[in-house]
C-alpha cells in the first residue's frame, strides 16, 4: 500500500526543498508543462543553465514561503530508498489573504522590465484574480504539485492531497485550486468540482518577436477552476460556485 512505502513530511530547510525542485522540474517536463517555463527561471537548456536556473527556483521560492504564515511545503519520501517521491505546497489561509482585494502578481524570477517577466506576471495575475476575487475568506489550496515520473500511479498524489485535507476538514475550510487538465481526475477524487474554465489573454496589438515566441512556447493548454465545499460535502446548501458564498451558506 502507498501509505506504508511513503512519508509525507513538512520540507524542513532549503537544502531539502532544493531534492523537491529537482523532482518538479522533472515532472514537469515530462511530459512538456508549457505554464512551468514562465512561472519558474528557465534561462538555458545546458547542464550549466539547468543548475544555475534550479538553484534560483530553489531560492525564490524558499523564500517566499519562508515569508508566508499560511504556506507549508510537503514532500513524500520513499522509505526504502530515501528519494523524494514527489511534493506540493499547501496554502491554509486561516484569515482573509487578500484584505485590498485583486492585487497584479509580481515576477521576481526574470528580470523586470523584461517582456518574461511581463508575460509570466500577466499570466499569474489572470490566472489568480478570480481567487482573489471570490475567497475574501479563510480558506486553503494546492499549488505547484508534481510526482517524479518514476513514481506515477503509485498514490503519492493521493497522500499529498490526504495532508492538506486532514488539515483543512476539521476547520470546514474551502478548497480551490488552479489546476491543469492533467490533474482533474485526482482533483475530482477528492470533493473537487470543476467551476470554470479560464483563458488568459495574451493578446497584443503589434506583438514583439519575443512576446510571439512566449506566446507559442508557454501558452497554457487550459486552466481548470475546481471547488471543494467544506469537507467536499456537495450538499443542497452548497451554491453553484464559490461566488455565491455568504457568511450563512455552511452554518
Amino acid at each position: 500500500m502507498a501509505d506504508s512505502q511513503f512519508e509525507v513530511k513538512v520540507i524542513p530547510t532549503k537544502e531539502e526543498y532544493a531534492r523537491l525542485v529537482e523532482v518538479l522540474w522533472a515532472a514537469n517536463f515530462n511530459p512538456y508543462n508549457p505554464i512551468f517555463t514562465a512561472v519558474h527561471p528557465i534561462s538555458g537548456h545546458t547542464p550549466e543553465d539547468r543548475a544555475r536556473d534550479k538553484a534560483l527556483d530553489t531560492e525564490v521560492r524558499w523564500n517566499a514561503s519562508q515569508k508566508s504564515p499560511f504556506s507549508h511545503l510537503i514532500y513524500v519520501i520513499d522509505k526504502a530508498t530515501g528519494e523524494v517521491a514527489g511534493g506540493c505546497e499547501w496554502f491554509i489561509f486561516r484569515e482573509n489573504p487578500f484584505p485590498n482585494g485583486p492585487q497584479p502578481i509580481k515576477c521576481t524570477w526574470y528580470p523586470e522590465g523584461t517582456e518574461r517577466a511581463e508575460y509570466a506576471e500577466r499570466m499569474l495575475s489572470q490566472a489568480f484574480f478570480p481567487r482573489q476575487c471570490w475567497f475574501q475568506r479563510p480558506h486553503a489550496g494546492v499549488n505547484a504539485m508534481g510526482v517524479h515520473p518514476n513514481y506515477r500511479r503509485r498514490g503519492v498524489g493521493r497522500l499529498l492531497m490526504e495532508w492538506g485535507h486532514e488539515r483543512i476538514d476539521p476547520l470546514g475550510y474551502e478548497s480551490f485550486i488552479e489546476g491543469s487538465p492533467i490533474g482533474r481526475w485526482l482533483y475530482e477524487e477528492y470533493g473537487y468540482r470543476r467551476v470554470m474554465g479560464l483563458h488568459i489573454d495574451f493578446d497584443e496589438p503589434n506583438p514583439s518577436d519575443e512576446w510571439s515566441r512566449l506566446v507559442h512556447e508557454c501558452k497554457p493548454p487550459g486552466i481548470l477552476l475546481l471547488w471543494r465545499p467544506p469537507r467536499g460535502e456537495w450538499t443542497e446548501k452548497v451554491p453553484p460556485g464559490p461566488w455565491a458564498v455568504t457568511d450563512l451558506t455552511f452554518k
